[in-house]
């Protein structure tokens, strides 16, 4: 078979009956926790991504798994490094909850309870017309501590791929 064959075979595979893109069928999804201070300002609102960095991060499974991780550059290395921002990302399971608390250097606290990516979010990016198969990233909860004017910011993208493909490295 040659080349231009393979390529269309492969793409045809990758299509439904329909001519769209066929639904990933992954089972987990990443999560990007990232925090922020935002402050009115004279031109509009300031974002201050500092402060999420050097925060650490938990995310807890309702089942008991529990990992943790510090906040780090986001896609350090990666195409969107300059950016400024710090997270923790983490692979999680669609159906599952998680209860996530993003500790900031100077001691306060957000937490996000009973956070779940149902499986049907998958062909669904909110305000995107995707269908599982790429993704930009979907804020799909915030937490605020409203005295220190912090927030944490639970970002969801599907599939791995598209991840990667935002400049996310910190996983596998």
């Amino acid at each position: 078979m040659g080349a231009g064959l393979f390529v269309t075979a492969v793409i045809a595979a990758e299509l439904d009956e329909k001519g769209r893109q066929k639904i990933s069928q992954d089972t987990g999804a990443v999560i990007v926790v990232t925090g922020m201070r935002l402050r009115d300002g004279p031109a509009g609102d300031v974002k201050d991504l500092s402060v999420a960095e050097g925060a650490v991060v938990r995310v807890a499974r309702k089942s008991g798994k529990t990992e943790e991780k510090p906040a780090t550059p986001f896609g350090a290395g990666g195409a969107r490094a300059d950016r400024g921002y710090f997270s923790a990302d983490f692979l999680v399971d669609l159906d599952a909850t998680y209860d996530i608390a993003m500790t900031f250097k100077n001691g306060t606290v957000i937490r996000v309870a009973d956070y779940r990516l149902p499986r049907e979010w998958r062909t669904h990016f909110y305000f995107h017309s995707t269908r599982g198969t790429k993704s930009p990233a979907s804020v799909l909860r915030i937490g605020r501590d409203e005295a220190t004017g912090l927030a944490c910011y639970v970002y969801a993208v599907f599939p791995l791929e598209a991840y990667r493909g935002h400049g996310g490295r910190q996983l596998p």
